[in-house]
């Protein structure tokens, strides 16, 4: 049996759904399975969002307890003790922020059987005085670590001695196949004239808005008929990015869709669009590119991070993080959009980025010692 501690639906956000696609193919392969996820993830007043969750018709078929309440240390205790009665063979912690270092390490502490940890950010975005002082906390309670992400685990590899695998992100089980892009723009009321380049995901800071919206003025000189959607939930006030936009007067070429996109809407978007555009002043690894790849879709990514490592000649851009080079590099891009238009090497790098593919690295590594 196979135990993973983690979000899962009806929580929403690129965790809880690599989450649901990994718990689903490990059933599909055979695997028994149970999941522990949250009763409380995080206190209304720390959340930046509307609301954490999806509608609760998505929850994913799988034996699971909503049990821990990151508030409340006795069901972390609680938790354990179910954990152990279960006797798994492997349990697995999803770990991308400090604030889950204590409630894991205490869980950690109670088991017996191996206990991976996989760590999609080992510090965070926007960083603590205590944050590497927590992620010691929690790699000392686990045996292996598992990333998937270079940049991830060479950071840790600065933080720990433990045996640390590296695999790729697969592309999500449950995004919806793709539209045309003509019947994407008629469902958006999107006019097909424009050359439309999509920023999807929640806004923050680290995302880098800024300077896609100071780029616009010299893609305007070579690429009139070019427009940007920005789309997804605000973490952060859009006021500034609105005013930015106006002082610019590159207001007319920006789309703001402030909202989360559930995923049955999220083919649209990406439909719609010639090109997806990442241009992040810091990262780890994105959930988007596995996104854009599923959708055919080439990329434009700064060179941070491990963003760049998904991308190649066949299916993007690496900029530099700054106005005038993703200026330049998204100029080169609408120009060239057929170059990265092979529609069959997408289709061939959708299976390399399988989830079966990562059960079976997966599978080589943790369940066939």
């Amino acid at each position: 049996m196979i135990v993973l501690v983690g979000p899962v639906s009806p929580f929403r956000g690129g965790i809880a759904d690599t989450n649901n696609s990994f718990v689903k193919t490990l059933l599909a392969e055979g695997e028994e399975v149970v999941v522990f996820s949250f009763s409380i993830l995080y206190p209304k007043a720390l959340f930046p969002g509307k609301t954490q969750f999806t509608s609760p018709d998505t929850a994913i078929d799988v034996p699971s307890f909503r049990e821990i309440n990151m508030l409340n240390p006795l069901t972390w205790w609680k938790t354990a003790k179910r954990i152990k009665a279960l006797q798994p063979t492997l349990v697995v912690f999803r770990y991308w922020t400090p604030w889950l270092a204590l409630c894991y390490r205490t869980i950690a502490s109670q088991i017996k059987c191996k206990k991976i940890g996989w760590i999609d950010n080992a510090l965070p975005h926007e960083r603590k005085v205590a944050d590497t002082t927590l992620l010691g906390t929690f790699l000392e309670g686990i045996d292996e670590v598992m990333c998937i992400s270079e940049k991830v685990s060479d950071a840790l590899r600065e933080q720990t001695k433990k045996p640390i695998h590296t695999y790729f992100h697969p592309i999500n089980t449950q995004l919806p196949e793709p539209m045309e892009k003509a019947e994407a723009l008629v469902a958006l009321g999107l006019e097909y004239t424009f050359e439309y380049i999509l920023f999807f995901g929640l806004i923050r800071p680290y995302k880098g808005l800024d300077i896609l919206i100071k780029s616009l003025p010299q893609l305007r000189q070579k690429r009139s008929n070019a427009r940007v959607l920005i789309v997804g939930e605000p973490y952060e006030p859009l006021k500034k990015y609105r005013e930015l936009a106006y002082t610019l007067k590159v207001d007319d070429m920006v789309l703001f869709h402030d909202r989360f996109v559930p995923t049955t809407d999220v083919s649209m978007w990406f439909s719609a669009c010639d090109w997806v555009i990442q241009p992040y002043i810091s990262a780890t690894q994105s959930g988007i590119t596995p996104m854009a790849i599923h959708y055919a879709k080439p990329t434009i990514v700064t060179n941070v991070g491990g963003l760049a490592e998904s991308i190649n000649s066949k299916t993007g851009i690496v900029s530099e993080a700054n106005p005038t080079a993703l200026a330049q590099s998204t100029i080169h891009a609408l120009e060239n959009t057929k170059s990265f238009s092979d529609t069959v090497y997408f289709t061939v790098l959708k299976e390399e980025r399988s989830w079966y593919r990562f059960y079976t690295l997966f599978s080589n590594t943790f369940l066939k010692k």
